[in-house]
C-alpha cells in the first residue's frame, strides 16, 4: 500500500459556522487497483447535530461496490475492509440506505467532471441517562469513514468532490469553501513529490504582470491568529502548515496603495450602470467583500483618500480571477495581489 499526495488536507484551525471536510489519508494498492480515501470532519463545535454528506466521483475512472449489510448497521455489523465504506463513525445514528452509488443527474456538486455519488447521513440520538439529545459528533475533529474504490483507468488523475445536503446541516452552518473544491487524485504523486511553489505579483490595467519585491505579507484569518510570511523576489516563503485567510495585508503600510479619485469614479460608474467592472477590477472595487460594489465601498475609498482611514486589505486571485483564501505547503500557483480600493490597478506596492 502506498500513501498518495493528499490534495484536501485538514485545516490548521476550525472556522466559525463552517464544517471542514478533509482527507486524512489517500492510500493506493497498485496490485489490486484499490484506492481508499479516509474522510474527516473539523468544526468549531462538538455538537453540530447532523450531517448529510455526498462524495462525488468520476465513474469512467473508478467503480464503487457497496457493502450494504455493514452500512445499514455499522455499530454491530461485520465490516469487510476494502469494500464499500469502512470504519463508519457510529456516534449518533448513521443512515444512507446502505451507502449505495447514485447517479448525479441533478449535478449536486456543480461539476461536470463527476457523474455519481455516495451519500452518508448522521444525526444525534436521545440519551436516556441525561434525558437529552446527545452531542453529535461529540468532538470538534472526527473521522467519518474510509471509502474504497477500484480504479479502472490509471492513465490520468481522478476527480472527486464533496457536497452537502442542506437539510442535514446544523442551522447557520455550511461546508467550507475548500471542502467543496475539486479534488484531483494523482496515482503517481506521493507526499514527498509535491513542493510548494507560490509566486506573487501585481497586474496593471493593461494586464502586465510584475513580480512583487522582498516584503512580508500578513495572512489575516477570521480569528485572532494571523500568519506573517516573507517574500523573496516574488516567491512566497515556505509554509509550515495550511493557512486559511479572509484577506492579506502588508506588514508595513508605507507603500503605494494606488487609491485615488479615479477609482471612486470607476466604482460610481459601475453602481449607476454607466460601465460594468469585471475580473480583478470588480474584486478591487468590492472593498467589504460582500459580492457587489456599493456606496459603502465608495465611502471606504473616500475616507482613505482624505486620510480618515486606511484601506489595508489586499486580496489574492488566481489565473482564473478567483479569490484565493487557502494555501498549503504543497500549493503550486501563480497568484496576483490586488489592493482593495485600487480599481484601476495602479498600485505598484513599492515601499
Amino acid at each position: 500500500m502506498a500513501q498518495l499526495f493528499n490534495p484536501l488536507q485538514k485545516p490548521s484551525q476550525a472556522t466559525a459556522n463552517k464544517l471542514a471536510i478533509y482527507l486524512d489519508e489517500v492510500n493506493w494498492v497498485s496490485d489490486t487497483n484499490l484506492l481508499t480515501l479516509s474522510v474527516g470532519l473539523l468544526s468549531d463545535a462538538t455538537n453540530v447535530t447532523s450531517l448529510g454528506l455526498n462524495l462525488h466521483y468520476d465513474t469512467s475512472k473508478v467503480s464503487y461496490t457497496e457493502e450494504t449489510a455493514y452500512s445499514l448497521n455499522p455499530a454491530t455489523g461485520a465490516d469487510t475492509v476494502g469494500k464499500g465504506i469502512d470504519a463508519i463513525l457510529t456516534n449518533g445514528s448513521s443512515t444512507a440506505a446502505g451507502h449505495v452509488q447514485k447517479t448525479d443527474t441533478l449535478d449536486l456538486d456543480g461539476s461536470s467532471a463527476t457523474t455519481a455519488y455516495v451519500d452518508a447521513y448522521w444525526t444525534t440520538t436521545y440519551d436516556a441517562s441525561t434525558n437529552s439529545m446527545s452531542a453529535w459528533p461529540g468532538s470538534a475533529d472526527v473521522k467519518l469513514y474510509d471509502i474504497n474504490f477500484t480504479v479502472t483507468d490509471t492513465s490520468s488523475p481522478i476527480s472527486f468532490r464533496f457536497s452537502a445536503d442542506s437539510n442535514g446541516l446544523k442551522e447557520g452552518y455550511s461546508l467550507s469553501t475548500a471542502s467543496q473544491d475539486d479534488i484531483s487524485i494523482d496515482l503517481t504523486l506521493t507526499p514527498d513529490d509535491v513542493v510548494q511553489a507560490i509566486t506573487l505579483g501585481y497586474e496593471d490595467s493593461a494586464g502586465a504582470h510584475t513580480a512583487l519585491g522582498n516584503q512580508s505579507l500578513i495572512f489575516v484569518s477570521s480569528s485572532s491568529e494571523n500568519t506573517t510570511v516573507s517574500m523573496t523576489s516574488g516567491t512566497l516563503g515556505p509554509l509550515s502548515q495550511e493557512i486559511s485567510f479572509t484577506h492579506v495585508e502588508f506588514s508595513s503600510q508605507s507603500y503605494d496603495h494606488g487609491i485615488a479619485i479615479s477609482d471612486v469614479v470607476l466604482q460610481l460608474r459601475d453602481i449607476v450602470g454607466l460601465s460594468n467592472l469585471s475580473g480583478t477590477q470588480k474584486i478591487a472595487a468590492d472593498i467589504d467583500g460582500d459580492g457587489g460594489v456599493a456606496i459603502s465601498d465608495v465611502v471606504s475609498n473616500l475616507r482613505h483618500i482624505v486620510g480618515l482611514d486606511t484601506v489595508e486589505q489586499c486580496a489574492l486571485v488566481n489565473t482564473s480571477d478567483q479569490l484565493v483564501t487557502r494555501l498549503t505547503n504543497s500549493t503550486i500557483a501563480d497568484l496576483t495581489l490586488i489592493q482593495l480600493g485600487d480599481v484601476d490597478l495602479s498600485s505598484t506596492f513599492f515601499v
